[in-house]
């Protein structure tokens, strides 16, 4: 077992580092600690270690303007390091638009931030450096130790590191009134029924309603996950999942205020409009509004799902300035000044401990939601949130089937074997094979 002094020494050593290309590597064969990192074109050099505030670090970024501006200031409030970021656009229900321009632009970037579903594209495309066990190990001397959910949920990938999370949103029971033990999603059903008189809601709008969905099934389906194991069939039109969407369509029916989005639900509980049901802040939370956060039913079940759209950074296997990249990977995710981050970028939250020495951790909380967001975050097993080729397309149809079931028009049982037709002809189009790979390495597995 290493030292506590050689586990010191190697920390410094990473954070000291430049990421070196697999060539070069081998050609410092002499040196005794390599780091791995960006792969150059023949003809580009390597950035120094020194830091270099004349060239803009070259971002894409998946989201909004506003996102970019918020990371933007930021980041201009601890580093003089200016930042050229790129948008594509991001859209819950036309993921296959910037999906498709996604592996091209990070060709031409040194970071890139994307929803955490669209890894097996990138990996795929050979366009991500992954992260050495090493080098996670020496962010988290550094950062805070990233909790169990998202290190195993968006960091990992193919049994190995491949991106830093940023965000692990989970929706939550959310009230204004006093909660009574729900055990079961029937129990919630009633007490939105009778004690709520429909003044309730759950992100439902369109591009929500698929990922809604699958968070009610992982709390409800005991084992197995979308797929078998065998053949990589598609499982979601079985009993169980059907199950679900009845439950689920039943619900909805008591919901006076309709298909909502996040944002909605939780203006609607700040101005008394809706009393109770399932979200998350989307905003500060106001002091004079008191409002209860627990988890869902279910939730103390021993597995979860994040977000596909979760937001997670990682290295362009084609950047030129690798230790500033790192730098602002580190700051990103947990570093100096990054609180200020969370409060202008909505969709980056506390996703680690704060570390207090190498041995002690306190959770890092700025409000009630995050507090218990964190506690949430320390469940350990996740089941993986559509990180396949052409992920978008598979999540577009189930957000449509589930959709059109709660609008009444088609029944859960159809809709959801619609929707396994619609994965097979996805899975033959792309390859049995390549999903299956990607399936395994979303699991933590090697294929």
């Amino acid at each position: 077992m290493p030292t506590q002094n050689h586990r010191s020494n190697h920390v410094a050593e990473y954070r000291n580092a430049t990421f070196l290309t697999r060539r070069e590597m081998l050609a410092a064969a002499g040196a005794a600690l390599a780091v791995s990192g960006c792969r150059s074109e023949p003809e580009a050099s390597l950035e120094p270690t020194a830091k270099r505030s004349d060239v803009p670090l070259k971002i894409v970024l998946v989201g909004t303007d506003e996102d970019a501006e918020g990371i933007r200031r930021a980041w201009m409030s601890v580093d003089e390091q200016p930042l050229e970021i790129s948008v594509l656009a991001a859209s819950r229900t036309e993921g296959g638009e910037w999906m498709k321009k996604l592996t091209t632009a990070a060709r031409a970037c040194d970071v890139v931030i994307y929803p955490m579903f669209a890894v097996s594209e990138l990996m795929q495309a050979e366009t991500l450096v992954p992260i050495s066990d090493d080098q996670f190990e020496a962010m988290e001397e550094e950062l805070g130790s990233v909790l169990s959910a998202p290190r195993n949920g968006s960091a990992r990938y193919g049994g190995q590191y491949v991106a830093m999370p940023l965000g692990a949103r989970l929706p939550g029971l959310l009230s204004t009134r006093e909660v009574p033990e729900l055990t079961s999603w029937a129990d919630y059903d009633g007490w939105v029924a009778s004690e709520l008189d429909g003044k309730a809601a759950e992100p439902l709008a369109a591009g929500w309603a698929a990922v809604m969905y699958l968070w009610r099934a992982v709390s409800s389906v005991p084992q197995g996950w979308l797929f078998s194991r065998e053949d990589f069939r598609p499982t979601i039109d079985s009993d169980e999942y059907v199950d679900v969407l009845e439950q689920m369509a039943n619900t909805v029916q008591h919901y006076k205020p309709g298909r909502l989005t996040p944002e909605e639900i939780w203006e609607g509980i700040r101005t008394g409009d809706i009393a109770g049901g399932i979200g998350f802040p989307t905003s500060e939370m106001d002091s004079d509004v008191q409002v209860t956060i627990s988890d869902l039913p279910g939730g103390q079940r021993v597995r979860m799902m994040l977000d596909p759209f979760s937001p997670v950074v990682s290295l362009s296997s084609y950047c030129r300035q690798s230790a500033t990249s790192k730098r602002l990977m580190n700051w990103l995710s947990a570093g100096e000044g990054s609180q200020l981050l969370r409060r202008q970028v909505s969709m980056i939250t506390a996703t680690r401990t704060k570390t207090t020495s190498v041995l002690a951790t306190e959770p890092q909380a700025d409000n009630p939601y995050e507090a218990w967001l964190i506690g949430r975050l320390g469940m350990p097993v996740t089941v993986p949130s559509l990180p396949l080729l052409a992920a978008s397309e598979y999540y577009e149809t189930l957000d449509d089937a589930v959709g059109r079931t709660l609008d009444g028009k088609i029944g859960p049982k159809p809709a959801l074997a619609e929707v396994a037709e619609k994965w097979q002809a996805i899975t033959q189009r792309v390859g049995k094979e390549k999903q299956q790979s990607a399936w395994r390495r979303a699991q933590g597995l090697r294929a």
